[in-house]
């Protein structure tokens, strides 16, 4: 689709301070997992554990595997129990961004397990009645999470930050991986990591079967 001023005045409003990956060209072609994965390791080939089938996955080659649809990461305690699960080997950027002494964290809404919302779900449960939808989605997606994908990125229980200046610090036990409030929590207290990646809960993330990029789209699908 297209969509300009009239339409997404918030979203255009950052483009002109702000880049939103205008003309951006993906180096793959692929469902949400695939994408992310590729987002912070640059391929998606390098399967070193999987779990219930490889449906998934496809031949990589001299005996490799690569993934080409939406497995969930191995060892998160959310990714379903019956559902093809993976884990990768190979460096991703969060381990260069650590090499370098650099702090960095991924937010995403819905990995605080501790947290209830206001419609009593909690855990990895919690949901959001989209008010544009009004579809009710899970708040954390696990394969939207590529870190957790990668044994020396992951944070498989969902574990809590110590504190809130330890955020972003290489040791700490959320090993970078936290909830969307974090962030903003983090920001508030002047503590920001050096590097952010920030993904919305399901209902706000711009897949077309469970949120809308504009309000007065909702009406046109």
């Amino acid at each position: 689709g297209y969509y300009d001023g009239n339409t997404v005045t918030g979203m255009w409003n950052y483009a002109q301070h702000y880049a939103l990956n205008d003309n951006s060209y993906s180096t793959n072609f692929g469902p949400s997992t695939v994408g992310a994965i590729n987002l912070i390791s640059g391929q998606t080939n390098g399967v070193s554990h999987f779990e219930n089938g490889t449906g998934e996955e496809t031949d990589g080659s001299f005996g490799s595997l690569t993934v080409v649809g939406d497995p969930d990461p191995y060892l998160d305690i959310c990714s379903g129990s019956t559902t093809n699960q993976v884990e990768m080997k190979g460096q991703n950027i969060g381990n260069l961004l650590s090499n370098a002494g650099l702090t960095w964290g991924w937010f995403q809404g819905g990995f605080d397990l501790t947290k209830t919302n206001a419609n009593a779900t909690t855990g990895c449960n919690r949901s959001t009645v989209s008010p544009i939808t009004g579809l009710t989605e899970p708040d954390y997606v696990p394969h939207h999470e590529p870190f957790q994908f990668y044994a020396s990125t992951q944070n498989p229980a969902h574990t809590r930050p110590t504190s809130l200046t330890s955020i972003g610090v290489a040791g700490d036990a959320g090993n970078h991986q936290y909830d969307l409030h974090d962030f903003f929590d983090a920001l508030a207290a002047g503590n920001l990591p050096a590097v952010s990646f920030l993904k919305a809960q399901s209902y706000q993330n711009a897949h077309p079967g469970n949120s809308k990029v504009c309000w007065r789209c909702a009406s046109k699908t």
